[in-house]
């Protein structure tokens, strides 16, 4: 997903710059102040292939200030067998094997997930790759650029995900909440063939007697949750919330719970984004 979203970024107006040796990052940045205007929108990919370089890039970040409003940290993962699939499909050996240290290319991954774990708990924005396609993950790119600003780019970022349990829990979700236990609109038959967006779903959801409670009580927590991450300085939570198949309850559920979250939160401290995983799969 790297590639897709530096051409993501490219295509908004950013200057790119691939493969920057982290040593060099601070040099680099000195040289844009002779042309500032050129590289007033610049993304960094930088080459992060050892902790050494992890080190270097951390220490990079810290002497910028980060956090800080006009620096953007993006961070893409996929699960492990996402990944052993497109090394699959494009043939290509994982740069980082090691045969002394690697029975297989699994064991590679996790070790290059291990070393870049402190980068990705320094992220602004942390996007799992493993389920989108390259529309959509040029979509969360520049719903995340189109955010950004003089007054935002320092928001904390409350993101939900209405998913289905079927096809797996997300594996970027900081919190996850069941809501299986309410009946689900699937077995109605004039409801089964709609989905979470639609009224008439939507009313049939929040008209059970559990979800008002429910709601009223995730709401509370969650305020209190999403307030104690600011304050330890997460610059991001991603929130799911589950049903079976990710096409009704979960939808209904997440709309209505961001919606309101967003009218408890400071809008100069918190952005509120949601999207749904799976409301287009087949149950």
């Amino acid at each position: 997903g790297r590639s897709t979203a530096l051409d993501a970024l490219s295509d908004l107006g950013f200057f790119i710059n691939e493969n920057l040796p982290v040593a060099v990052c601070s040099a680099f940045l000195d040289h844009t102040k002779d042309n500032p205007r050129r590289y007033l929108r610049t993304v960094l990919a930088p080459d992060v292939d050892s902790s050494e370089k992890v080190g270097l890039f951390l220490d990079f970040l810290g002497r910028l200030g980060h956090p800080a409003p006009n620096i953007q940290t993006i961070f893409l993962e996929s699960r492990t067998d996402t990944i052993v699939r497109r090394y699959g499909q494009t043939r290509r050996p994982h740069p980082n094997f090691d045969p002394n240290l690697d029975l297989s290319l699994e064991d590679a991954i996790e070790r290059e997930r291990k070393r870049l774990f402190p980068i990705r708990e320094r992220a602004n924005l942390v996007i799992d790759t493993s389920e989108l396609n390259l529309h959509e993950l040029r979509k969360e790119i520049n719903t995340f650029t189109t955010s950004l600003g003089s007054k935002t780019s320092n928001l904390v970022r409350v993101n939900f995900i209405a998913f289905g349990f079927k096809h797996g829990i997300p594996n970027d979700c900081d919190l996850v909440v069941d809501v299986r236990f309410l009946p689900n609109p699937f077995f109605v038959p004039e409801l089964k063939e709609k989905t979470g967006l639609d009224t008439e779903v939507k009313k049939f959801v929040l008209a059970q007697k559990d979800s008002a409670e429910f709601i009223r009580l995730y709401l509370s927590t969650l305020e209190f949750l999403v307030a104690k991450h600011a304050e330890s300085g997460k610059l991001y939570l991603n929130i799911g919330i589950g049903c079976t198949g990710g096409r009704h309850r979960s939808v209904v559920l997440t709309e209505e719970i961001a919606s309101r979250l967003k009218a408890l939160l400071a809008p100069d401290r918190f952005a509120i984004s949601l999207r749904h995983r799976d409301i287009i799969k087949l149950q």
